[in-house]
């Protein structure tokens, strides 16, 4: 490697980086710059046990597809969500992204903070014939549960655990697909023409 000249520093690229050298051997701990990197490298660096959590549900005839669904784990490919749907005709439409332990433990806690390990079938749904049906699946390394509840909007506590795993998926992400079904523009359409 050749040493650095003065029209090396001339050049544009070379410039930035000797600047990004200069400013990081002078950003020191408790000097006040660069907090948020050392914020992102401590939440990065957290410590992380799994065991085994899982948290998710699929609702089924939902006016945004025939199914949608969203997933926190952890065991496969560490602290990550998942969230699909699949529209009228079978198109299923998937992302996932990984989470920091710090966002996942945070997700996990409300979650947790709903006592599901004594939840059942909602009795306190809407309950009517053409209502979405939300199937509920969480475990983690010591209980397991599984129920559902069929209502237009999840009542308390069950919405509890459907609102933060679906915040904790949009942040930062397009909505998966077109949020309009087809029937839907089909009809407004319709409408126009008249």
């Amino acid at each position: 490697m050749r040493p650095v000249t003065r029209r090396d520093i001339k050049r544009p690229a070379l410039r930035s980086a000797l600047g990004i050298a200069a400013a990081l051997a002078v950003c020191t701990p408790g000097s006040g710059c660069g907090a948020a990197r050392r914020e992102q490298i401590a939440r990065e660096s957290q410590r992380f046990d799994c065991r085994g959590r899982r948290a998710s549900y699929v609702a089924t005839h939902h006016l945004g597809g025939d199914e949608l669904g969203v997933q926190i784990d952890c065991a496969d490919a560490g602290p990550r969500i998942k969230r699909w749907r699949t529209d009228k005709s079978g198109t299923r439409l998937e992302d996932a992204r990984g989470l920091t332990p710090g966002e996942f433990d945070k997700v996990w806690q409300e979650i947790d903070g709903t006592g599901w390990t004594y939840l059942h079938d909602c009795g306190n749904g809407t309950g009517g014939k053409h209502d979405p049906i939300y199937v509920f699946d969480i475990k983690d390394d010591q209980h397991q549960a599984s129920f559902q509840c069929q209502s237009q909007s999840m009542p308390y506590p069950y919405n509890d655990i459907v609102d933060p795993l679906d915040l904790a998926a949009q942040v930062g992400r397009r909505q998966l697909g077109d949020d309009e079904p087809a029937e839907m523009k089909a009809r407004e359409h319709k409408d126009k023409q008249r």
